[in-house]
């Protein structure tokens, strides 16, 4: 009897207490909720895109470069078994600085013959206004950059082909090869995601660096010159980072109505497979999935102020968030996971733009030479006639490292490590800053 007794008032006490969690968490949740609401709907009154429609721009068929974009990469060969293995080799020897070996140049280039159509599609892009491969209205979870791949292929066989023709005495051609990836690489930032942005990073950069190396000791013309100063052009570049800010604060936000709604649609890596314990554990848990979508929002705000920075004076803040971050309460499960690393976007970026001025500057002392009969002596020279301004170094905030070498210079930026390694450069990269040479450079030697 007293063994019944005593079962039933642990019974009520455990009813009781149950009832006061319930009550506490509907509270809590509709408090959260309240707040949330609040902030979204400030958000939207200051036009900040809440879906992925949103976030793309209007771009009719006529002016998208995307539909060309599918032609092009449905026209790329270098997925054959064959022909994936001779690109492979041919592009580790060119980037090594080694000669491609006489058989593998031979099928090269055949392989570019073959891919000749593919390039004129390329080359049309660049007159289009508008870059849209994703359905529009579809969510940015859904919709995974899954031409990334053929993107980077694509830069790289233009690169080897432009490097072929100039080997062969053709320099107008190896410079229209480099000048149609300039314009079609950086499109895909129109995409809205960090991943879309990244990619036109990364090829930009690989074009870029490349461009130099085809260029030195070959004679090229003014007109040539000032084009290719046109296409090095950083300006954009903190505009297309801010626009994959946007683009992830979309993420996420549809990641979090998708979790508030106890669907783990497109963030199934953060829960595991569905199971009744992981749902019920989901729905007591939306009260703190409020919170934490609700703090970090405000992050993204700050990452795109920050991203039409200077990356010298946005370096601090970035590390500092970094850290913050990193410490984040245990309830911010969803901002740990989803709120990608920024760090490393802006230093790519930095990277980039590090290497399209110093390309830019070494092209304006060419054009300076062609004018004048020689190298200037120093980057003031170029001012205003050729250059606006003394290209500033974007991770020291000082004058790009500019010297003659007998007959010839180099111009370069210190690079992430923010040292002066001579304008060595090492770009098989492991981690995000590493004591390694890595300043951006562009030399001539006569």
């Amino acid at each position: 009897m007293k063994l019944r007794k005593t079962l039933i008032r642990i019974g009520v006490v455990l009813l009781i207490l149950l009832a006061t969690i319930l009550v506490v968490r509907a509270v809590f949740s509709y408090a959260e909720g309240r707040k949330l609401a609040r902030t979204l709907a400030e958000l939207k009154k200051q036009g900040v895109p809440m879906t992925a429609a949103d976030l793309a721009a209007p771009c009719p068929d006529e002016d998208n470069a995307a539909r060309l974009w599918k032609v092009a990469e449905n026209l790329l060969t270098t997925g054959e078994k064959r022909d994936k293995a001779l690109f492979g080799r041919a592009w580790m020897d060119f980037s090594a600085g080694k000669p491609v070996s006489p058989a593998d140049k031979v099928a090269l280039k055949d392989l570019i013959i073959r891919n000749e159509k593919a390039f004129q599609f390329l080359t049309a892009m660049g007159d289009k206004p508008c870059f849209l491969y994703r359905d529009p209205n579809s969510s940015l979870l859904e919709n995974p950059s899954s031409s990334a791949l053929n993107w980077i292929h694509a830069a790289k066989l233009l690169i080897l082909a432009a490097a072929l023709s100039a080997e062969e005495g053709d320099v107008q051609m190896a410079i229209d090869r480099i000048r149609t990836g300039l314009r079609f690489a950086p499109l895909v930032a129109q995409e809205g995601s960090l991943i879309a942005n990244l990619i036109a990073v990364a090829d930009t950069r690989m074009l870029t660096l490349y461009l130099g190396d085809i260029l030195r000791g070959r004679k090229v013309g003014d007109d040539a010159l000032l084009r290719l100063m046109g296409e090095l052009d950083p300006g954009p570049w903190p505009g297309r980072l801010a626009g994959a800010i946007r683009g992830e604060r979309t993420v996420f936000i549809e990641a979090g109505g998708y979790a508030l709604r106890g669907s783990l649609k497109g963030i199934e890596s953060l829960f595991g497979e569905p199971s009744i314990f992981r749902t019920v554990g989901a729905w007591l848990l939306r009260p703190v999935l409020k919170m934490d979508v609700r703090k970090a929002l405000p992050i993204y705000q700050e990452l795109e102020t920050q991203a039409r920075l200077p990356y010298y004076e946005s370096r601090s803040f970035l590390r500092s968030r970094g850290q913050e971050i990193m410490k984040r309460p245990w309830y911010a499960f969803l901002s740990k996971a989803l709120i990608a690393n920024f760090g490393a976007a802006f230093m790519k970026q930095a990277l980039l733009e590090a290497t399209i001025v110093a390309s830019r500057t070494g092209l304006a002392c060419r054009l300076y030479k062609s004018r004048t009969g020689q190298y200037p002596e120093s980057l003031e020279a170029l001012v205003p006639e050729i250059l606006k301004e003394v290209p500033i170094d974007p991770f020291t905030g000082k004058p790009f490292v500019y010297r003659r070498e007998g007959e010839g210079f180099i111009v370069y930026s210190l690079g992430s490590n923010e040292k002066d390694d001579g304008g060595r450069s090492t770009y098989m990269i492991t981690q995000m800053v590493m004591e390694k040479d890595d300043d951006c450079t562009w030399r001539e030697d006569r």
